[in-house]
């Protein structure tokens, strides 16, 4: 299964969480947010582990 990574910058917007919600069901979805979350090490291996990565 395809994995996806989506790095929030700011509050998604309708259309961000429709278009996560649509991936959730194709993929493997993994969201983190780039305002609270400051565990690079962690974002670093998710970022290496992804097929994809999108940010918003």
């Amino acid at each position: 299964m395809t994995k996806v990574l989506f790095l929030l910058k700011q509050e998604p917007d309708k259309t961000a969480k429709t278009i996560i919600d649509v991936q959730k069901t194709l993929a493997d979805v993994t969201v983190i947010d780039m305002r609270t979350d400051k565990d690079y090490d962690k974002i670093i291996g998710e970022v290496v582990a992804s097929d994809k990565i999108i940010t918003w």
